[in-house]
């Protein structure tokens, strides 16, 4: 083995890290080279990635400063990206000489599935050592951060990767379930806060104040349901006094059916999917409304 400029001699510590990075670039052009991408591209869709789920929207500039790239490089790559339709530029509106780079639909997907690649490559480098998480591994971060003046970061190992799963996913499915409820409920003719108010009813009769508050939540305030229990009655669909209101036949018989026809679609929505996943689906489900809750009662008091 040979240094640079010198004769016969054990390598120098520096020249093993410019070996192993050209080989790491050059290995991660190869395996990105099918999704038209090169290592420093994927450096710059990554950084995106990563800065854009901490709300971040970067200058050319400060891309530049969080990459280590010069900032004349990171302009050439980004006109690249936006050539190809994986970045967007629009002016950036706290200095009109700068550009903000943003990541397109197609620029997250294909991101994300190049995160994949280079995450195992990168598995497939370090086997020798124990993988990326073994001891060894996390002693070389460790040095390199030593040689680099720098301190660990501990969002680093999932700063690139992408959430597969995120509020606008919810939403989308939200919406899409809710359209199926909306559609059977125009066949009966039914809004949704008659529906609520007449399931709660059937369910257990109580005053018109009581049913108003336990039908009502996220999706329906009291007040909107006490309104629908006034509709109810002068359609005929539910009965009572203000100690006490509950579905009349027909009404029962109606909720009944759009009760039974939801259960139908249901089945037909979660068929095929193992019960594990429905557990973990739910688990995250109930996770993140919990969490949302209380990021909207602290963010109640801030302003912003």
């Amino acid at each position: 083995m040979y240094s640079i400029g010198v004769g016969p001699t054990e390598p120098t510590t520096g020249f093993l890290i410019w070996r192993l990075s050209t080989r790491w670039r050059a290995d991660v052009d190869r395996a990105l080279a099918p999704l038209g991408l090169t290592h420093a591209q994927f450096s710059v869709l990554a950084a995106l990635s990563g800065l854009a789920r901490s709300g971040q929207r970067p200058n050319q500039r400060q891309l530049a400063d969080f990459t280590g790239l010069e900032p004349l490089y990171v302009s050439k790559l980004a006109r690249a990206l936006e050539s190809a339709g994986l970045v967007e530029r629009p002016a950036d509106p706290a200095d009109p000489r700068a550009v903000r780079l943003v990541l397109t639909d197609r620029g997250r997907a294909v991101v994300a599935e190049a995160v994949d690649i280079v995450h195992a490559r990168h598995a497939e480098l370090t086997a020798a050592i124990g993988g990326p998480d073994g001891t060894l591994g996390h002693a070389l971060r460790a040095t390199l951060h030593s040689l680099l003046d720098s301190e660990p970061d501990e969002s680093e190992q999932t700063m690139t990767r992408p959430r597969v799963f995120n509020g606008q996913d919810i939403n989308v499915a939200a919406a899409a379930t809710r359209g199926i409820l909306d559609t059977l409920l125009t066949e009966a003719d039914l809004s949704f806060e008659q529906f609520i108010a007449l399931r709660a009813m059937a369910a257990e009769p109580a005053g018109r104040e009581a049913i108003g508050a336990r039908a009502s939540g996220p999706a329906a305030d009291q007040a909107s349901v006490l309104r629908a229990i006034t509709a109810l009655e002068a359609a005929g669909l539910a009965t009572g006094s203000a100690d006490r209101v509950e579905p009349t036949e027909r009404g029962r018989q109606l909720v009944e059916r759009v009760a039974a026809a939801s259960l139908r679609v249901g089945d037909q929505l979660f068929e095929g999917i193992p019960a594990d996943d429905q557990v973990v689906a739910k688990r995250v489900l109930d996770l993140i409304t919990e969490r949302a809750r209380a990021l909207r009662a602290e963010l109640s008091g801030q302003a912003l």
